[in-house]
């Protein structure tokens, strides 16, 4: 089974970044784990915002992080002062996504929450996100935001089925946040087609994830919907429903690089305005260990 333990939040003193702050330190509370912090100067960022012809010259890349340093401190003591939480803050420099990912791997954290600006045209399907390629790339689950959540904790989580053989390895992480906040969870399957064969393939998946919540005691709800653009399909049902967090796959879609053009978590991640909970699929990690459920 899953267990949160130890969360990372990466910072970087945006308006988001430290909404994703605030949220990020209570889901800790809640789930009693240590918080980690990381600010990570982007190399790539400073590189190119060196213009000879303008006399534009950034400080050293040292002088940043001393500075950053001193700025993480007071959010370290910040955080202390209001929630009662220590925190461990780290700084360092080089590929925002990357860094993340080693420090994540380096520390043993259990889950990553980031903020997400979005992202959309030719940023989205060729640039991606640095939240989009942490959640794809995370070999943990990876909560991202692009806002501040409306109410701490969550009471409607939205589980969707894909047609993936690996989609329903993230409901044990659902049911996680379920039985912690006695949340009602929302399932919808998502058949490529309308077709008999097809939406009586999906009833079957459906049924087994019932099982799953039936055997953990959560209220859900359960439905089947065929849409043109599964991610907008999901995102749609998660606005008519109130949903407030919406549980993702991500691994089976793109194993290298996050960057996968019109991949159903990548829309999900670039365009869904309530926090989007990722897990990446990987074979024997964190399988579901009900008995007797076909999973």
């Amino acid at each position: 089974m899953i267990k949160i333990k130890r969360i990372l939040i990466p910072v970087d003193f945006t308006k988001i970044s430290d909404e994703v702050n605030k949220d990020g330190i209570m889901l800790a509370k809640a789930l009693k784990a240590e918080v980690y912090l990381i600010h990570v100067v982007d190399i790539n960022r400073d590189s190119f915002s060196i213009i000879p012809e303008a006399q534009v010259v950034l400080p050293p890349v040292l002088e940043i992080e001393k500075a950053i340093e001193k700025r993480m401190e007071e959010l370290r003591s910040s955080i202390f002062s209001q929630y009662g939480i220590k925190s461990e803050i780290i700084v360092t420099s080089g590929q925002v996504y990357s860094e993340i990912l080693n420090y994540s791997k380096e520390k043993d954290i259990d889950m990553i929450i980031m903020g997400t600006h979005g992202a959309s045209g030719l940023k989205e399907f060729f640039i991606g996100t640095n939240a989009q390629r942490v959640a794809t790339l995370s070999e943990i689950p990876v909560l991202t935001l692009q806002k501040k959540m409306k109410k701490e904790g969550f009471q409607n989580i939205l589980i969707p089925i894909d047609n993936s053989i690996h989609s329903r390895e993230k409901v044990n992480l659902a049911v996680i946040f379920g039985k912690l906040f006695n949340a009602h969870v929302h399932i919808i399957g998502l058949p490529a087609s309308d077709e008999e064969s097809e939406v009586a393939k999906f009833k079957v998946k459906v049924r087994s994830v019932e099982k799953i919540l039936e055997f953990d005691k959560l209220e859900y709800t359960s439905t089947i919907i065929h849409g043109d653009n599964l991610a907008e399909t999901s995102l749609e049902y998660a606005e008519k429903k109130k949903c407030d967090l919406i549980v993702i796959n991500t691994g089976h879609e793109s194993r290298l690089t996050g960057i996968f053009l019109g991949a159903f978590a990548q829309q999900i991640v670039n365009h869904s305005k309530i926090p989007v909970l990722s897990l990446k699929h990987k074979h024997g990690y964190f399988e579901i260990d009900t008995p007797g459920f076909g999973i």
